[in-house]
């Protein structure tokens, strides 16, 4: 369910937000998860926990459900649920069902209500702007392994899609699939398409994180999940 905030924008020459553009990534590496590693994806939203599990599992990784990391809460009366957990607790609980790492997926998404075109004509349409931060935790020395972060750089019409391709850039950025930036080589993460990387993008060399401007001004009021 989104929550994010939500107001009616009278565009001038209305256009159409059909698919999400390239967005702004930042991230590094380093070291990558072997195949067969044993993560669990924790995050608030489940569309998002969805896109970069399904991602991670393309890349050979043993994905462990939320519904076991929670069921080791209950267990010993842990409280994981809404949004104020610790992510101390979360890792203790995931090192309990044989995870080695916890991939953090953070969302914050904004809404807005505009007016988009449809066959020619004129209509009020819902958009999005949303930014995606991932961390992929050591769960027995708490060392971050590899971070990425995507910005959606204009405002798209498809939630859903728009989540699965910012989440693949923001992994495909930390993996080292493509540079930081708002530039990425092209088919990587198609919009709609379904795929959620492109093998034959050349790797860069690890680089320290830092802090990538963007052009697109920040989603109004966002939502974090």
């Amino acid at each position: 369910m989104l929550l994010g905030a939500a107001a009616l924008i009278n565009v001038g020459g209305c256009r159409s937000y059909s698919t999400i553009e390239t967005p702004t990534t930042d991230g590094f590496h380093a070291k990558l998860p072997s195949p067969y590693t044993r993560a669990v994806v924790w995050g608030g939203r489940p569309d998002t926990v969805q896109s970069v599990s399904t991602w991670l599992l393309k890349k050979g990784i043993l994905v462990v459900d939320q519904a076991k990391v929670l069921q080791a809460a209950a267990d010993q009366k842990v409280s994981l649920s809404g949004y104020q957990y610790l992510e101390t607790d979360v890792l203790r609980m995931a090192k309990l069902v044989g995870a080695r790492l916890v991939v953090f997926a953070n969302a914050e998404v904004g809404s807005w209500e505009v007016v988009g075109w449809d066959s020619g004509l004129p209509r009020n349409q819902r958009v999005y702007a949303a930014t995606i931060s991932l961390r992929a935790v050591d769960v027995n020395t708490g060392e971050i392994e590899w971070s990425g972060k995507a910005q959606s750089t204009e405002r798209f019409g498809n939630l859903e899609d728009g989540i699965t391709v910012l989440a693949c850039h923001a992994l495909a950025t930390a993996w080292g699939l493509r540079n930081p930036g708002s530039v990425a080589p092209e088919h990587l993460c198609m919009s709609g398409s379904g795929v959620m990387s492109h093998e034959a993008a050349a790797p860069r060399a690890t680089t320290p994180a830092g802090t990538s401007s963007s052009t697109s001004p920040a989603p109004t009021n966002p939502t974090t999940y």
